[in-house]
């Protein structure tokens, strides 16, 4: 890898809001209307219920899971219902990018090669918010396990974090491998990456390996984002 920096946490709500306070800009969940949250009920134990994610009019990153939720006492939460799209726009406004999908990685496991940022044992409900045991997002740092290797918080659970390239084969060679771009009349995917507190209700998507498509005009009340720079 080349020498990068990456944040030492996703982009909180507290962030995101003097973002939006400067610049006036309006998220794609805003204008479109809504934004996806899962509306399952006490079985937070069974995979696969996807099926329960649903687009919810009125949720945004000012109303997590729509109307008549707010973001009070939310400060120190990572920001969420925002897409690769209101990231891109973030990234001009701070001066910094998305991290790649390598860099993103290295920060996660290092060079020993481990399955989650702790090292290779399976998450308990004190590595990281995952698998519903919470049941919403915490405040960044709250799990000290979930650092990377390097000192980056919520690696592991908390909010998925949206990459700066797209869905590709993997592994790669990441001087090869081009920026996620979109352009009137197309779509094409990105890739989200580290976990989150719904997780599809396993901890398996904890593992640093795990990865997931995402196109650029998603937004969910599970993922959001943080920076890096040359």
């Amino acid at each position: 890898m080349d020498e990068f920096a990456i944040a030492r946490r996703p982009v909180t709500v507290a962030e995101f809001a003097r973002f939006v306070a400067d610049t006036g800009y309006v998220t794609t969940a805003e204008r479109g209307g809504e934004s996806w949250v899962w509306h399952g009920g006490d079985d937070v134990t069974t995979p696969d219920q996807d099926h329960l994610w649903k687009p919810t009019a009125g949720a945004t990153w000012r109303a997590p899971r729509g109307p008549g939720s707010d973001v009070s006492g939310k400060d120190d939460h990572p920001v969420t219902h925002v897409s690769y799209l209101d990231c891109l726009e973030y990234c001009r406004w701070s001066g910094t990018r998305l991290p790649t999908e390598a860099e993103w990685e290295k920060a996660a496991r290092g060079t020993d090669g481990r399955d989650y940022p702790w090292g290779n044992t399976p998450p308990t409900p004190q590595n990281c918010n995952h698998t519903m045991q919470v049941g919403d997002t915490t405040p960044v740092g709250r799990y000290p396990d979930a650092a990377g290797v390097y000192g980056p918080q919520d690696m592991a659970g908390n909010v998925w974090e949206i990459m700066g390239n797209g869905y590709h084969r993997y592994p790669f060679d990441p001087h090869k491998t081009k920026r996620l771009e979109t352009k009137k009349g197309t779509v094409e995917l990105g890739v989200i990456r580290g976990g989150s507190f719904y997780n599809n209700c396993t901890p398996l998507g904890c593992l640093v390996w795990v990865r997931i498509y995402n196109p650029p005009d998603y937004s969910c009340y599970d993922m959001g984002f943080r920076l890096c720079r040359v």
